[in-house]
């Protein structure tokens, strides 16, 4: 079994030393057939820097390298052929234009040390200028280039305006340069987080092909269900067997089933609505440790947008993406104008659901989260910032709840909800019962009990479950939103009571209780009544019905 690449993106260690490699060289030879300049957006982590590492090796002359891969048997390019390749990494950690600035010049004098020519002049552009034509002289071959993370000094910076601009400016000119070279040049292949035309650098970039949501370049980055089947299955059954073992896993789970709760982990990606991805990274560290984790959210830097957007505004991320997005919207990240939509998008946290063509508007699409890493993630931080922006003391929300369920107190569970939605700006306030759900769960989520959401049951599915096992104490929570909002207050409260009533006989018509009780737990049935301004009314229901 070959060890799996974790944290590895050269292409030439990975295939000697005898790592998985997903082949994605039939993109290569797609690229090479079709033009010269190049751009592609995708969130970090998600193999950029690996397709960006094989591109350079395709160049260099090793044919070795790619003599079991799909381009190695394709006749359609030399692989003997050697160009002289520049591959600059912007994932630069400049804390001041000039320091970019330098950061640039440093870089480029170490291509030209390594090939003894000089390129010396007053900006990093005019050195970037020489290096391609110095090259192109000493091999007598057209250069390649390749930039990774090439808006990182922009993006990093996003919510620091003043550094944000200044350094776009720097990059700019930099970019400018290349229009320039362009008879120097055999390929620019160009990378990033967010799209180029919406960074105020379409005017340095707009001789590139933007190939990021063409549908032929949809698994371009990251594992398809065809590739994850193909060079995975023995580190599946591997892993199934430790997570047996480690009790991650029933041991009775199959193989099936594991690779199932595999793809709600870590599936769901897309960039055309059609060809879904795995996240690699985190597929890969859920097969080597076998465990399920949120691996990517660890180590990912941009929750720095996540953590960003909450603290503006919490119900941006509770908000429903099925609305339509034109392509142009879907790319917006302009500095000092960011948009949460598109930023959850290009960032990871969202991802195409469907693709749609308008006429007269072109592109549309529908967004959705991809899977239960990030939609755990999404609510831990939501509930974070819910609770700061509510001023709740959590100790004693904990304690508040646990004695309102225990004592059924359907009073102080009145106001315990009451509350949260009348700490809430009215404008955020939604026509329906999911907005509401979503409020509750977030809370919950913030207290010491164990909170089941939407389970599914033999005939339906309740709401919430909120439990504290050590305490053998359960509740089954059930809501019914009304979008009346009569003034008088005999008429409103009938209201509240019929919906209330209505959830708690949609508990007991379902028996929803039935795959929680025991002899030994004391079972709580909860309805609540709730209308569109967020007033809302508690009723506990009776015992167990047999």
């Amino acid at each position: 079994m070959k060890p799996l690449p974790i944290n590895l993106q050269n292409f030439t260690k990975i295939i000697n030393e005898g790592y998985v490699y997903v082949d994605k060289t039939p993109f290569i030879a797609k690229i090479l057939s079709e033009g010269q300049n190049f751009f592609l957006s995708r969130p970090r982590r998600f193999g950029k820097s690996l397709f960006l590492s094989t591109l350079k090796a395709v160049f260099s002359g090793d044919e070795g390298l790619f003599k079991d891969l799909w381009i190695g048997q394709d006749n359609a390019f030399d692989l003997t052929q050697k160009f002289p390749v520049v591959y600059l990494d912007m994932a630069l950690k400049s804390v001041s234009p000039q320091s970019l600035e330098d950061d640039i010049k440093v870089k480029l004098r170490n291509y030209a040390k390594a090939e003894d020519i000089d390129i010396e002049a007053a900006s990093p552009g005019a050195m970037l200028n020489n290096l391609i034509f110095e090259l192109k002289l000493k091999y007598n071959q057209r250069v390649v280039l390749l930039i990774d993370e090439y808006d990182s000094p922009i993006s990093d910076n996003i919510h620091d305006n003043g550094l944000a601009e200044a350094n776009r400016n720097i990059l700019k000119y930099f970019y400018y340069n290349l229009k320039s070279r362009e008879e120097d040049l055999r390929l620019v292949f160009v990378a990033g987080v967010t799209r180029f035309a919406f960074m105020g650098l379409s005017a340095a970039f707009n001789n590139l092909n933007d190939i990021t949501l063409e549908d032929e370049y949809a698994g371009i980055c990251g594992i398809t269900l065809e590739e994850f089947d193909k060079y995975f299955s023995d580190n599946l059954s591997i892993s199934l067997d430790k997570m047996r073992e480690n009790g991650q896993l029933d041991e009775k789970t199959t193989a099936e089933q594991f690779r199932s709760k595999i793809l709600k982990w870590y599936d769901g990606y897309s960039w055309d609505g059609k060809t879904k991805v795995l996240n690699p990274y985190s597929i890969l560290c859920c097969l080597r440790k076998s465990k399920f984790s949120d691996y990517w959210i660890q180590t990912s830097p941009s929750i720095y947008f996540l953590d960003k957007i909450a603290a503006k505004n919490p119900l941006e991320l509770l908000d429903d993406f099925s609305a339509k997005l034109g392509e142009g919207k879907l790319g917006m990240a302009e500095v000092g104008k960011l948009q949460p939509i598109p930023a959850l998008f290009q960032t990871g946290y969202l991802t195409i659901d469907k693709s749609f063509s308008v006429p007269s508007v072109g592109s549309s699409f529908t967004l959705k989260i991809p899977n239960w890493e990030i939609k755990n993630q999404r609510y831990d931080i939501f509930t974070e910032t819910l609770f700061n922006t509510l001023k709740l003391d959590t100790d004693n929300e904990k304690v508040n709840f646990y004695n309102a369920l225990k004592y059924k107190d359907s009073q102080k569970l009145t106001l315990i909800f009451s509350s949260l939605f009348a700490g809430l700006p009215a404008i955020r306030h939604r026509d329906n019962e999911s907005y509401y759900f979503k409020i509750i769960y977030g809370y919950l989520n913030g207290l010491n009990c164990l909170v089941l959401p939407e389970l599914p049951m033999a005939i339906g599915t309740p709401d919430l479950i909120a439990a504290y096992p050590e305490e053998k104490l359960r509740a089954i929570i059930e809501l019914k939103f009304s979008p009346d909002i009569p003034t008088d207050e005999a008429a409103k409260t009938k209201i509240l009571n019929a919906m209330a009533n209505k959830a708690l006989l949609a508990i007991e018509n379902k028996r929803y209780f039935w795959s929680s009780w025991d002899e030994t737990t004391q079972l709580v049935k909860i309805g609540v009544g709730i209308t569109l301004r967020g007033e809302c009314l508690v009723l506990f229901g009776d015992g167990i019905s047999k």
